[in-house]
């Protein structure tokens, strides 16, 4: 398993956590998918399924809020055994806002260190950072305009990743990246807007979370 597999497994599994506590149900699928930044569900079955097959999660056949961590799994993320995870406080640190970023059409990139949101911990780095989203090509993966995308900075992706793409030399736009013989492809997730196609692009950073001011 790489790295980036397995740090994709323990955000599933923090999500699983994070997301009984805060509603006191475990979460659905699309609910994990969007907490980990997944664009399609079906990649999250894929997961979940591994995860089962490892004794870290249990689920009931044909329920949606089914899937908790087992003993196994909590002692993975370093839960006490005997507390359940819909009773854990919620750790956060301050992420900055360094700007917005395009869901259409690629933007000219600039920095707006203008505010900080609290974020969960299990969605962020030390390092992370927070683009305001701009546009809704990318409204089917659960990421609408004026929504906060939590990114960990890496020059590296894997195909089907959501990731912040530098296309010109100044700028930059968020979509999911496929790799195809002599181009790239970011992919949209709207079928209004067309796929966009490069010889190359310059990625700055990986989705890991979302998060939507409700008012």
């Amino acid at each position: 398993m790489t790295k980036h597999d397995q740090d994709r497994k323990t955000r599933i599994l923090q999500a699983i956590a994070e997301g009984s506590r805060r509603s006191g149900t475990p979460p659905t699928v699309r609910e994990i998918a969007d907490l980990v930044g997944l664009a399609a569900p079906s990649a999250v079955h894929h997961h979940l399924e591994t995860l089962e097959r490892e004794g870290l999660i249990q689920r009931d056949s044909g329920l949606s809020r089914s899937v908790r961590l087992t003993a196994r799994g909590r002692s993975l993320l370093e839960l006490d055994d005997a507390v359940e995870t819909t009773n854990l406080p919620m750790a956060a640190r301050e992420l900055v806002v360094v700007g917005q970023i395009a869901a259409g059409g690629p933007i000219e990139a600039y920095e707006e260190r203008s505010e900080s949101v609290a974020v969960p911990e299990f969605m962020s780095t030390a390092d992370s950072y927070l683009l305001k989203i701009r546009g809704d090509s990318m409204i089917d993966a659960q990421i609408a305009d004026g929504d906060y995308v939590v990114i960990k900075p890496s020059k590296v992706a894997a195909d089907g990743d959501i990731v912040v793409a530098q296309v010109e030399e100044n700028e930059v736009t968020l979509k999911q990246l496929f790799r195809e013989q002599g181009r790239v492809r970011l992919q949209p997730a709207n079928k209004a807007y067309a796929p966009m196609y490069y010889p190359t692009v310059n990625v700055q950073g990986v989705l890991v979370g979302v998060l939507r001011r409700v008012h």
